[in-house]
């Protein structure tokens, strides 16, 4: 009986290994899916059209002052997403300088700073500068004819009116949390 016993404890011992390796095979193996893309990239010197929200002017605006901006037109990258037109940013006005008398023209230069995507702030670089019309020659044609009272002839002061656009670039790279939230109501 002891003879039968060993004779069969090899083919019991790889009946028994044999068991789990089947058991394996007939699991089935899980399917695991590609990872889902949750953010977008927005590459450095992509361009924007931006709309200026508020009013400014050379008169009334100094150095410093903060503005609203909007994206104005929607946005297409190359990976198919589109960023809707109306996310809502922040510009700066750099230098500010009111009109003077002589016929000195009032100056305006502002910064475009950032653009916010959901909870992302997109850094922008664009700049506007400019300056009022000049009144020099009419001040020099009243000076000539009316001695120093022509010195009090003034320029004119420069304005960026809401609804105006300006070209922007993406300053550097930034990443985007998918999906893209609405952009926010007027």
């Amino acid at each position: 009986m002891l003879a039968a016993v060993l004779a069969t404890a090899p083919q019991l011992a790889s009946a028994q290994i044999m068991l789990p390796a089947a058991s394996a095979a007939a699991a089935p193996t899980p399917v695991t899916a590609p990872p889902a893309v949750t953010k977008v990239k927005l590459r450095e010197g992509e361009e924007l059209v931006i709309r200026f929200e508020d009013r400014l002017s050379s008169g009334s605006n100094t150095a410093g002052d903060q503005f609203s901006i909007a994206l104005e037109e929607d946005m297409k990258l190359a990976d198919g997403t589109v960023i809707r037109a109306g996310y809502r940013g922040r510009g700066e006005v750099t230098d500010a300088k009111k009109k003077g008398f002589m016929g000195q023209a009032g100056e305006l230069n502002v910064r475009l700073n950032y653009i916010r995507v959901g909870d992302t702030r997109v850094r922008l670089r664009a700049s506007k500068g400019g300056e009022g019309k000049g009144a020099m020659g009419a001040t020099i044609a009243l000076t000539v004819l009316f001695g120093p009272l022509g010195l009090l002839k003034r320029g004119h002061d420069i304005e960026i009116k809401p609804g105006q656009t300006l070209t922007a670039y993406v300053d550097q790279d930034a990443e985007i949390d998918l999906p893209l939230p609405p952009p926010p109501e007027a």
